[in-house]
């Protein structure tokens, strides 16, 4: 599977243009970042949430940002809890377990997108399987975003520091 069926046929209906890159096999989105060499902060990450009334939320951060459920809950104004896997491949059946397009439009999901990605110069998503990712313009990402609500729903980042932000350091060549 190179990308799923209802992600393709959307990009199709909406002609929105993609690159497919690709990489070796990885099972977290974090790894396949640092496997096809692009900058965590630009690969979205989606995570499906539920509330108590079973209505589902995508929240959508950078690869190397964990997602603040409290700030979703506080925002949203509902109590979400992380979707289950076995609900996870009924809203997503044509996707890859774990490989999940952070675009909610496409499956008749609503989301909550992290301020930050519409700030970058492209945006990187999960095309439904674990060996690529599709590149977005910003201008693209931006558009298939637009209404849908946005803010800062980033938790703490995943993953050691670099070595400026340990040291303080900022070298230029």
């Amino acid at each position: 599977m190179a990308i799923a069926i209802t992600l393709e046929e959307y990009f199709t209906a909406e002609k929105i243009h993609y690159d497919l890159i690709k990489h070796r096999r990885a099972l977290t989105l974090l790894d396949a970042a640092r496997s096809a060499h692009l900058p965590a902060e630009r690969v979205a990450k989606a995570v499906i949430l539920e509330d108590e009334e079973g209505d589902y939320l995508m929240a959508v951060v950078p690869a190397n940002s964990h997602l603040s459920l409290t700030a979703v809950n506080k925002l949203t104004s509902k109590h979400y809890q992380l979707a289950s896997e076995a609900k996870l491949q009924t809203l997503f059946p044509d996707c890859s377990q774990g490989a999940i397009p952070a675009l909610g439009s496409p499956y008749k999901m609503n989301m909550l997108v992290d301020d930050s990605l519409l700030t970058c110069e492209s945006v990187y998503i999960e095309c439904g399987d674990h060996e690529s990712l599709l590149k977005l313009s910003n201008c693209e990402y931006a558009q298939l975003v637009a209404p849908m609500a946005h803010a800062d729903i980033c938790g703490a980042n995943i993953g050691a520091p670099s070595i400026s932000e340990r040291s303080g350091w900022h070298w230029q060549i």
